[in-house]
């Protein structure tokens, strides 16, 4: 019986070489590190006319779906090398969409108002601790490398690393050069932290040599000009808090927010709890109430420099998130401005009104975390359509459904491209 090919691997460019052949199942490759030349990938031993076949019957397939895929493509020169990523929320799986393909069931409606704009527009694919990226649709084209999927539970910088690896696999795609970054919910706190990797990508030489997309990204010349973010609790929230320790902070919040807001946080516990939902340490809001060298938001001074920032965010809530009077809209009070998960202030990275309610009491603002010309606005939404059935609300207050809010979320990108001289695609 033959024995199955030896590949020396490591060498740069190696998956992007390796990812058209697909062997049938019952054929094995066996691998050993060794090693090689730089820039090269060295098969020790010659092929086996059977594997040779396999792998002859894969490439074709494969290279038939890459044609065909690339008959529907837009060209990146098309909109002069520039694209749109959404990256979406926290916890759950996402999948992979394109701005001529995605799922039977259709895009999020803020990221199909994007489309319909004449704006190329990827969203970035995700997977949570108990899900692919795809799961729970059907009919969704092909998805990108695991390795360029970012895990929804994950902390920011992991995150962040694995979308700036999405962006590189994009430019090595497609072409795509510059990148407009909209951001929902824990989606924006990913932005950020992907403009942090791609400024402070490790050195050359710091490394031992291997094939990663995120260098793509970086000897490409990537480039994030601007972020958007949608209801982002970039200092955390004290609904968070309860998911994070239910003993410690449930009576405090329900005392200080009002029981729809602790009743939000009993909902991320039990998301939390039994579908792995993580990064809680960063979304609580200890994380942000002191001065500490050693917190994520000191350790994210100056990264968005010279990145136009454009913060949305909603208050629908006030201390009791439910309807109220003729008008459906309930009595707010300016301190406890909420989209019923997140308050404004987190929304809007400022400090938190005074009297600060506890948790949090107070919030640190570290020297240089926040660019200049930040643009800021706030629509009366909730965080989620999951907050709008749970309050008994139309799916309209929804952030990511709210005409308002994505008015002018496309408002915002067009004119910035406009502003650019960089051309929409027409329908």
């Amino acid at each position: 019986m033959a024995r199955a090919p030896v590949l020396y691997t490591g060498g740069p460019g190696f998956e992007s070489r390796l990812r058209l052949f697909s062997l049938p199942r019952g054929v094995g490759v066996r691998y050993r590190r060794g090693v090689f030349p730089r820039h090269q990938t060295r098969i020790r031993r010659l092929f086996t006319p059977t594997v040779k076949a396999a792998l002859a019957v894969g490439a074709a397939l494969a290279c038939t779906s890459l044609a065909s895929a690339a008959s529907t493509a837009v060209p990146a020169d098309a909109t002069a090398g520039r694209a749109v990523v959404v990256i979406q929320g926290g916890g759950a799986p996402h999948p992979y969409s394109t701005p001529w393909s995605a799922c039977t069931g259709g895009r999020p409606q803020f990221v199909q108002a994007l489309v319909d704009a004449g704006l190329p527009v990827f969203t970035a694919p995700g997977y949570s601790n108990t899900a692919v990226s795809t799961s729970g649709e059907e009919g969704c084209p092909p998805q990108p490398p695991t390795a360029v999927q970012w895990n929804t539970s994950a902390y920011p910088d992991q995150a962040g690393q694995a979308v700036l690896g999405f962006l590189g696999w994009l430019n090595a795609t497609y072409g795509y050069r510059t990148f407009d970054v909209v951001g929902y919910s824990y989606g924006g706190i990913v932005a950020r932290a992907t403009v942090g990797a791609l400024k402070r990508w490790p050195a050359a030489g710091t490394m031992a040599p291997g094939f990663s997309y995120g260098q793509v990204a970086v000897d490409a010349g990537v480039a994030i000009p601007s972020i958007i973010t949608l209801n982002s609790p970039h200092f955390g929230s004290p609904t968070y808090d309860i998911a994070f320790d239910p003993a410690a902070f449930t009576r405090p919040v329900l005392k200080a927010w009002g029981r729809e807001f602790a009743d939000a946080g009993a909902g991320l516990r039990f998301f939390q709890t039994t579908e792995g939902a993580g990064a809680i340490q960063v979304l609580s809001t200890t994380g942000h109430a002191k001065r500490s060298a050693k917190s994520w938001d000191a350790m994210q001074a100056g990264v968005l420099n010279g990145v136009d920032l454009t913060l949305i965010a909603g208050d629908y809530c006030g201390q009791v998130c439910a309807p109220r009077g003729p008008s459906g809209r309930s009595a707010t009070r300016k301190g406890l401005r909420t989209d019923g998960t997140v308050p404004v202030y987190s929304q809007l990275m400022q400090a938190c009104p005074s009297p600060c309610p506890s948790p949090p009491q107070s919030v640190f603002i570290p020297s240089g975390l926040l660019p200049k010309g930040v643009v800021r606005k706030v629509f009366p939404t909730v965080h989620s359509s999951y907050d709008a059935k749970r309050l008994k609300l139309a799916k309209s207050l929804s952030v990511a459904s709210n005409p308002s809010a994505i008015n002018y979320l496309v408002n915002a990108e067009v004119s910035r491209w406009q502003a650019a001289g960089v051309p929409l695609l027409t329908p």
